[in-house]
């Protein structure tokens, strides 16, 4: 055991996913509710004003366990409350919905994974520089992942992008539950006694499971950071821990994005996840 730990989160950190999976997870919510009795809470006329109440949710939550973010998104959807809850109980439903919330949760998982996948195979992919530098910390650093991605889906993700596994100490996600958020395992790290843990992150809520966990953060935004994290790292672990906020660029993305998916869905006609990524990744270069 080195007495120094580096825990990595995955999506986005890693992995190259740019805001995709904000537009993954607004859309499964929205077409989980649209396929359940919860779609008494959607307006499907003028879909605008639901996408917003999302969005609140979304940007609240990015980077927590998937299905954390679930119930959050339903509360900001039905009560303008953009929280995380102990769901069905605490979105304050009647009791047939409340009945029902399992097949949300079901709806919402098949969708979001699928999504996941598609862009997986056609436009995520690892970052060039943390697959330089990151056997480069494991000379001289106990390596972890500590992500919010399903468990068994965390470790596929890491065969599919090319990390050896054997680099790291542990590699920890989330619980199917929606249990185990990042600064539970952050905290798992550091119960293990070292002297200085750093976690690498890229969402604003990494900084506040940092915060919890009482480890220092550095936040990746483009791949150079990486080697800037290589040189920083031998001198003594950073901390980056100035809060950031989504641009009016950002939001108009998630909204645009989103907005194109549902309006397919509300439609008639929904779009595969195939389809759906590709539709994101052609408004994005339409918006350069």
């Amino acid at each position: 055991m080195k007495d120094r730990a580096i825990a990595f989160d995955f999506d986005g950190t890693l992995v190259h996913s740019g805001f995709d999976k904000g537009v993954h997870i607004m859309y499964a919510v929205y077409a989980a509710c649209a396929a359940t009795r919860f779609r008494r809470f959607l307006h499907p006329h003028d879909p605008r004003g639901d996408l917003e109440r999302l969005l609140r949710g979304l940007l609240q939550h990015t980077g927590a366990p998937r299905f954390q973010q679930l119930a959050a998104l339903l509360n900001s959807l039905i009560h303008d409350r953009p929280v995380v809850v102990e769901a069905p109980h605490g979105l304050e439903v009647d009791p047939d919905l409340a009945a029902e919330y399992d097949c949300v949760r079901r709806t919402y998982d098949v969708t979001y994974t699928a999504l996941n996948d598609a862009a997986a195979r056609k436009y995520w992919k690892a970052y060039p520089a943390a697959l330089e530098i990151v056997p480069r910390l494991a000379v001289d650093f106990d390596l972890f992942i500590a992500s919010g991605v399903p468990q068994d889906m965390l470790e596929d993700d890491l065969a599919r992008h090319g990390y050896d596994r054997r680099l790291f100490q542990g590699i920890w996600g989330a619980d199917r539950q929606g249990g185990a958020d990042k600064a539970e395992l952050l905290g798992r790290i550091k119960a293990r006694g070292y002297r200085d843990v750093l976690f690498v992150g890229d969402a604003s809520r990494d900084l506040e499971y940092a915060r919890t966990a009482g480890v220092k953060l550095f936040r990746i935004k483009d791949p150079e950071d990486f080697h800037s994290l290589a040189a920083l790292v031998q001198r003594g672990f950073p901390n980056r821990a100035e809060p950031w906020t989504w641009t009016e660029t950002d939001k108009r993305f998630f909204r645009s994005k989103t907005r194109r998916l549902v309006e397919a869905l509300l439609a008639g006609r929904p779009l595969s996840p195939t389809e759906a990524v590709d539709a994101i990744h052609e408004e994005r270069r339409a918006c350069r």
